[in-house]
């Protein structure tokens, strides 16, 4: 996923003042709620005039796509070898490494409350989700292609099956990831979807 900060041709005090909205948006989303990432706002917050926050982004929707976006964006380079077990533990340790970098359980608190109160905010949350599950889903489609697991599989529910278990302890528990909650997920996993990749 391209960053969205970055624009082919846009020159660089564009690309300058994109990212000071989009950071302020970030602030005002996990500070505030999903509700205050206005173009009022964030020109209250950062003095960028609201007519070039609005040349950016028409609407509340497509800006608050945007700071999500900015978030889960960029991921690291997921890593697809021939080696299934250790590409979904590598996987769920980078998911892992970005729920402590980043503000996660804060910003999908915001979006999930918000998302229950007003629909208009569905798809910020569910873009969240699926972005932060892209490399899982990437591993997963590939093994899918050649042949590794079935075609008949469904990825999404299978992302959800691997990343759950790190959403409910980061989020729902408070507590830190393991390595043997990797390894155990990842093992489980494999044993229902494809025991012959258990070493």
């Amino acid at each position: 996923m391209a960053n969205p900060t970055t624009h082919q041709g846009e020159n660089p005090r564009t690309t300058r003042v994109r990212q000071v909205i989009l950071d302020a948006a970030v602030n005002l989303l996990v500070g505030h709620g999903a509700s205050e990432v206005t173009a009022m706002r964030i020109a209250q917050e950062t003095g960028v005039a609201r007519t070039t926050i609005y040349r950016h982004w028409p609407d509340q929707s497509s800006l608050l796509l945007d700071t999500v976006d900015s978030v889960v964006s960029p991921h690291a380079p997921t890593t697809v070898t021939d080696d299934l077990e250790a590409d979904l533990a590598g996987a769920l340790s980078s998911l892992r490494a970005r729920m402590a970098k980043r503000p996660f359980r804060q910003l999908f608190a915001a979006l999930l409350t918000y998302a229950n109160q007003d629909q208009t905010f569905v798809p910020a949350q569910q873009r969240f989700v699926n972005g932060v599950l892209q490399p899982i889903h990437d591993i997963l489609t590939a093994a899918v292609d050649r042949g590794e697991l079935s075609p008949s599989i469904d990825v999404d529910e299978a992302c959800a099956t691997l990343a759950g278990p790190l959403f409910h302890q980061h989020v729902m528990l408070r507590e830190r990831i393991t390595d043997d909650l990797i390894t155990s997920t990842v093992e489980r996993f494999l044993a229902h979807e494809h025991p012959s990749a258990l070493k």
